[in-house]
């Protein structure tokens, strides 16, 4: 009789760093260029709504580390 152990489906594939310079080495110049803008713009709005959590108080405790 088969248990439900002997058939084990196989983890999700983990990409290494091999396969991130295979995949931007097919992307033109320009498309990198887009998505690297696209990937700031995103970065400073989440600075921004992040901003509204540092108070005078944290940002001294942080800047004495």
């Amino acid at each position: 009789m088969t248990t439900s152990s002997d058939h084990r489906t196989p983890s999700n594939p983990r990409p290494s760093g091999e396969h991130w310079y295979e995949l931007t080495a097919t992307l033109s110049p320009e498309s990198k260029e887009e998505f690297g803008n696209w990937l700031r713009s995103q970065l400073e709005c989440l600075e921004y709504e992040l901003d509204s959590f540092v108070t005078q108080n944290s940002l001294r405790k942080s800047l004495r580390r």
